[in-house]
């Protein structure tokens, strides 16, 4: 992961704000996907429990290459 700056760090409500993603079940569908990555949390079993954090940097470089993608498809 490195480093980053701790203001850096969301929880899943802001997360889901930047992202602009409105139910629960889409976020973690993106995140069981990979195309997000989760922090913190200890895990136990199959569930992790604890405060999950999300970097704001990563948020916004996948907006970022998904709106890249966007444009890229529009080409003809």
């Amino acid at each position: 992961m490195g480093f980053y700056d701790l203001g850096d760090r969301l929880n899943r409500e802001q997360a889901m704000k930047v992202l602009g993603v409105g139910s629960k079940s889409a976020f973690y569908r993106m995140l069981a996907k990979g195309e997000i990555r989760a922090y913190g949390g200890v895990r136990h079993g199959s569930v992790i429990k604890g405060q999950r954090f999300f970097l704001r940097s990563e948020l916004e470089a996948f907006l970022r290459k998904q709106a890249q993608g966007r444009k890229g498809g529009s080409r003809g």
